[in-house]
Parts: structure tokens; sequence; C-alpha cells
């Protein structure tokens, strides 16, 4: 019984160090120790731009390698690859809900406000960890489920493009009317 109770205290001291070293661990590979913040926000930037160019050739390579089964039928494979951008969609959709709404409140940065506000270097920096952290075990997925044994190959960076939509065009702009419409105008009524 005493050496259970010894096993178990050992355990729980074990788990509350990995915990510990767990928070010390800084998942963006940045600190903001001893740096200016432009300084961190510029490694947070380039560390997102990452994670985002190795997102785009995981996905680029899971579709090749759906693309190239060739045990499955062409309709098979077509069909896997919809379901998987359609899965690759919501999974962006659903890391830039978490990050953009709710990561912001899970740091320090939360606790600095302004009028009720949000607000500061913590938010931004709570956004982008979000964003670099869910990027990289999207990529770790991916890699497990559909690697090549040597892994994937790097795309150029002309060629790694960003996960998210781009914007759309601008609207052709509207000539402003040159004179008022003509006639009587009219007023519709609607009654419940």
């Amino acid at each position: 019984m005493a050496r259970l109770a010894v096993t178990v205290i050992l355990a729980a001291l074990a788990l509350v160090g990995s915990e510990s070293a767990a928070r010390a661990h800084v998942p963006t590979g940045c600190t903001h120790d001893g740096t200016d913040p432009r300084t961190y926000l510029d490694c947070l930037n380039a560390r997102q731009k990452d994670s985002e160019r190795k997102l785009a050739r995981s996905v680029a390579g899971a579709q090749a390698a759906i693309d190239a089964r060739e045990d499955l039928q062409p309709a098979q494979r077509r069909r896997w690859r919809a379901l998987f951008e359609e899965a690759q969609s919501r999974f962006v959709q659903w890391r830039n809900f978490e990050c953009q709404s709710i990561a912001p409140f899970e740091g320090d940065g939360a606790a600095h406000g302004v009028g009720g506000r949000l607000g500061g270097i913590g938010m931004l920096e709570q956004r982008m960890v979000c964003l670099i952290t869910q990027n990289d075990l999207r990529v770790h997925d991916l890699e497990d489920r559909y690697a090549p044994a040597g892994g994937w190959p790097e795309l150029p960076p002309e060629e790694a493009k960003e996960t998210e939509l781009a914007p759309a065009a601008p609207a052709a702009e509207v000539p402003p009317a040159s004179a008022m419409p003509a006639g009587t105008p009219r007023i519709i009524e609607i009654t419940p």
C-alpha cells in the first residue's frame, strides 16, 4: 500500500512538472523576453506565414495522395477529394473563428482592456499564437495520414499560397446618376 502511495505521489509530481514545462514551452519559437513588442510581433508574423505555407504544402500533398490512389475508381477519388476540400474549408473557418474570437480572452491580454474592449499586444499575440498552433496541429495531422515515407516535397515560395480565400475584387464604380428620376414618386404601403 505504501508503495502504491509513493507511486501515485511521484506520478502527480511528474504531471505537475510536465505541466509547468508545457507552460514554459513557447509553441511559436518567438519570445518577447528582452525584445521590443515590434520585434516580437514581426517574429510571430513570420512564423504565422511559415505555418500557412506549411499548411498549404500539406493540403496540396494530401490532395495529390488522394489523386494518386490507383486502387480507387475515379468517382471515389473525386468524392474523397471533394470531401477533403470541404473538411479543410471547415477547418479554416473554425480556426479563424477560434483564433479571432476566443483566443484573445485566453492570454494575459484579456486583463488589459480599454472601455471593456480587448486591445494591445496581448490580443494580437494570442491570435497569432493560436493560428500558428492550429496550423501546426493540422499539418502534423495531415502528415500522419497522407504524407509519403520521405515527407512532403517543399513548395517554392512563389507557389506557396494562403489557405484562406483571397479577398474579392472591388466592385466597379457606378457612375453617379445625372438627374433625378422622372415622374411622380410612388408610395407603397404594406399593411399587416
